[in-house]
């Protein structure tokens, strides 16, 4: 587990705040909203889904169906069309505490309500309420994630902050200072949202909690661990979004306000370890992504080329397992299927949002660093670090499940961030462009990989849905084989596309 995204005392907690009537779009994401959808589409499609509440994979897959047969975008997230689509055909009114507040007010998430913060900030002093200065460039970068969600399908306007303290005073002296630690923080938040966006705080429902003494995450009798209780936990829906600034957080190196130096959740020895594993990683992807690149233009599949095993901690096989089950981690937080494994349908319909452009923060200072977008011909290093885990047998067959999204979105990305002048994509399944030749009559590549960049985004080069529809049946659940030359073809592209 990443820093301490694993205690079970908090999971238990935050199951138990997540079961309450919760203002805004966390109301249309409980398990209550779920259950009214399956039971919806049970009796508009004539299905049998369970009706359990969890947004897992045949659920998602009947929500698509079901935007198919009615015109809508089928990317399996109910938003005020579809649920209006359901009610007009049929489906039993929505419980009385959905129908309070409009449903225009609420963008379904891809996945359902979150049950563990999405980031904590602990180290209060003791009996003081103030946020700690060390958590600035957290509150900072949440306010961020904030702006750029709100011209996305899937706005963030509603943030839970719940303040705890460690055990001494009484029980209600530790609840009240719990919610002015929570008020601190909010205070905090809505400063660093106008700051960036003035008035924006307005529109966003941030809601403080206390519950004192009563969940403590680390030992009492030592200071470590009281400080440690003295915290501020910040809830934020899952989104898209979300995913993709919490993935920075934990594997972004150097990048002190959107990156590893801002997570308040792992000691600096964990960002430090993390740092080192992702920058050898990230060296020897790009040389493998080189050498397919190089290869594609004689039309030619690298073969397999695992790491070999050394058990050693600094060996390039240790930092890969490392990365491996932190990633894997990372997935099944935010794409729970509901049986302890990822839901790639949920993954796959960000990591389009993403290679798309569909993310991307319109504030200059993160638009800058291509914050919600590939910011650079890293992209294709995603399908690199799941083909050396599938070749190196280091849990191979999840990473095998995971190269239909990563592939797939090479073919929408490099559309979007090209360095030359833009044209709509191609139809999937075009032939594949020619390369120009060199003097001596052999195939060179005319682009770099190197120079895609966030910097080139041009619409123009978006893939529109039935597009992106395609992609989804060109690249349904294949062989590796068949990834393997998918990627050959995409480098093939990318490098010679007029």
């Amino acid at each position: 587990m990443d820093g301490r995204f694993g205690y079970e005392a908090s999971l238990a907690f935050d199951t138990e705040l997540a079961d309450e009537a919760w203002q805004g779009e966390a109301t249309r994401t409980g398990p209550g909203y779920v259950r009214w959808v399956q039971q919806a589409l049970n009796q508009v499609l004539g299905l049998r889904l369970a009706v359990d509440g969890i947004m897992g994979t045949q659920t998602r897959s009947a929500i698509r169906a079901f935007q198919q047969r009615h015109g809508l975008a089928a990317d399996g997230v109910v938003g005020p069309r579809t649920e209006a689509a359901l009610l007009s055909a049929g489906a039993a009114p929505l419980p009385g505490a959905l129908v309070a507040a409009p449903a225009s007010a609420f963008v379904m998430p891809p996945i359902g309500i979150r049950v563990r913060p999405f980031v904590v900030l602990d180290r209060f002093e003791f009996d003081r309420p103030s946020l700690p200065t060390i958590h600035r460039p957290i509150v900072k970068r949440i306010a961020h994630l904030v702006i750029a969600s709100q011209t996305s399908a899937q706005p963030i306007r509603s943030i839970r902050l719940v303040g705890h303290t460690d055990p001494t005073g009484t029980p209600a002296y530790n609840l009240g200072l719990g919610e002015r630690r929570a008020n601190e923080a909010r205070a905090s938040l809505i400063k660093a949202i106008d700051d960036l966006s003035l008035g924006l705080s307005a529109s966003i429902s941030i809601v403080p909690q206390s519950l004192g003494e009563k969940r403590p995450v680390a030992d009492n009798t030592t200071p470590v661990g009281r400080a440690r209780n003295r915290r501020v936990e910040v809830f934020i829906p899952i989104t898209c979004q979300s995913f993709f600034a919490q993935y920075d957080l934990r594997f972004l190196p150097s990048d002190p306000l959107f990156g590893l130096p801002a997570n308040p959740d792992m000691t600096q020895k964990e960002r430090d370890d993390r740092g080192a594993d992702v920058g050898k990683m990230v060296d020897e992807l790009i040389l493998r992504r080189d050498q397919r690149a190089s290869a594609a233009l004689a039309r030619r599949i690298p073969a397999a080329n695992p790491v070999p095993f050394d058990a050693t901690a600094d060996s390039l096989h240790s930092r890969a397992r490392r990365l491996s089950a932190a990633q894997l981690v990372l997935y099944r937080e935010y794409f729970p299927d509901g049986a302890g494994a990822i839901d790639f349908d949920g993954f796959q319909s960000c990591f389009e949002q993403f290679a798309n452009g569909d993310l991307r923060s319109s504030h200059p200072e993160a638009k800058a660093k291509g914050v919600g977008e590939p910011n650079s011909d890293f992209l294709f290093l995603f399908a690199e670090f799941a083909f050396l885990c599938v070749d190196s047998g280091i849990d191979a067959a999840t990473w095998a499940q995971a190269l239909s999204p990563f592939v797939k979105a090479q073919e929408i990305f490099m559309h979007v961030y090209r360095p030359a002048p833009v044209a709509a994509p191609p139809a999937v399944g075009a032939a594949l462009p020619a390369c120009p030749l060199d003097a001596q009559g052999r195939p060179r590549g005319r682009q770099s990989l190197a120079a895609f960049s966030n910097s080139n985004f041009n619409p123009a080069g978006q893939s529109n849905q039935a597009r992106k529809q395609a992609l989804r049946t060109k690249y349904a659940p294949i062989g590796i084989d068949l990834f393997k030359r998918a990627a050959m073809e995409n480098m093939l592209r990318a490098q010679c596309m007029p």
